[in-house]
């Protein structure tokens, strides 16, 4: 269960269990530039920063909205709860995963501020070294090389700890150098239980993401077979 600790009358920051004791300054891309160690940014489900310090490689995250109501509120959530916000709720789950020896990435901290009934919010987590998302490599014309049958075997194990992923796309699956299958993002997921309808929809959502890119990219390309190996690996 991720720990709250005051940093202000309207700020805390959650769980952190590094030898070096962080704050908010962590959560602040300016920061880390001005130490010289903002190695870059990226795309996701909100703003990313990605670290590179003398205390470790992490990720700072964010929360952004989509959908339209993005068009006049980005990143303003309404505050109910601590339990409630985006960053307690990831922190989590990503602890509950790793229990359950998932490979997800390992959470640093989450910070969030209230202001006027509404909070904004941040995620730190570790940085998963020397890998690259789906997409990635596929649009490099590694679809052929990649384990297609591992990658379904390691959905099926979230599936199996009733992870339910509600954005599952060829963006949040990670494979590091020594082939090592991940899963990222876990903002607005959860652990459910019930039938296995949102275990195929999950399955579906991913197809369709693979789908989506290789109409938008001449070199992103995801053969039958491919899926077929993947499927294969999935009902093992």
């Amino acid at each position: 269960m991720p720990q709250a600790t005051p940093l202000s009358p309207k700020t805390f920051l959650l769980k952190s269990d590094l030898a070096q004791p962080i704050t908010e300054a962590w959560f602040d891309p300016d920061f880390w530039h001005s130490q010289q160690a903002l190695a870059g940014t990226g795309n996701g489900r909100g703003a990313v920063w990605f670290v590179d310090s003398q205390y470790g490689q992490f990720v700072i995250r964010r929360y952004r909205r989509g959908g339209l109501i993005s068009k006049f509120n980005k990143s303003s959530f309404l505050f109910t709860t601590q339990q409630t916000t985006r960053p307690w709720q990831e922190l989590e789950l990503l602890e509950k995963m790793r229990e359950l020896d998932l490979p997800v990435p390992k959470p640093v901290g989450g910070l969030y501020s209230i202001k006027y009934g509404f909070y904004q919010a941040s995620l730190l987590i570790e940085t998963i070294p020397n890998a690259e998302d789906l997409f990635t490599l596929i649009k490099s014309k590694e679809s052929s090389h990649l384990p297609w049958h591992d990658i379904g075997k390691i959905i099926r194990r979230f599936h199996d700890c009733d992870i339910y992923h509600s954005d599952l796309n060829c963006h949040n699956i990670m494979i590091d150098k020594d082939a090592k299958i991940w899963l990222i993002d876990f903002d607005k997921c959860q652990q459910k239980t019930g039938d296995a309808y949102w275990k195929q929809a999950n399955i579906d959502r991913l197809k369709r993401s693979l789908d989506k890119e290789s109409n938008l990219h001449n070199t992103f390309n995801v053969s039958e077979e491919m899926w077929l190996s993947f499927l294969e690996g999935y009902n093992g």
